[in-house]
């Protein structure tokens, strides 16, 4: 006896894949402050300059935290303006034409 396949709903599949990437973010930016830091005060230890290498590396940290979120923001950005775009419509900017003249 086979079990029937039933269909998923796009949207339902869209918000998992949504709710997949923001849990990957989190568990990135955590990632990357956390080696930051941990990896700066590993050499503070090593080379004798605390706390100058900890502060250092958590800054990179942060710093690599705040790219991989304006990353997955960027790219959220697109998808929604590809599915707001009506079909037919290019890719980029609208046409200036259709925007009223500021004079």
């Amino acid at each position: 006896m086979l079990r029937e396949r039933r269909s998923i709903d796009p949207d339902i599949k869209n918000s998992w894949r949504i709710a997949g990437t923001a849990g990957s973010v989190g568990i990135e930016i955590a990632v990357a402050i956390a080696i930051g830091y941990f990896g700066g005060g590993y050499l503070d230890h090593k080379l004798g300059t605390h706390p100058w290498l900890t502060i250092f590396g958590l800054v990179v940290g942060v710093g690599a935290a705040i790219k991989a979120l304006v990353r997955v923001t960027r790219a959220y950005r697109r998808a929604f303006e590809d599915e707001d775009r009506p079909a037919g419509m290019p890719e980029g900017k609208p046409d200036d034409d259709a925007r009223p003249s500021p004079h």
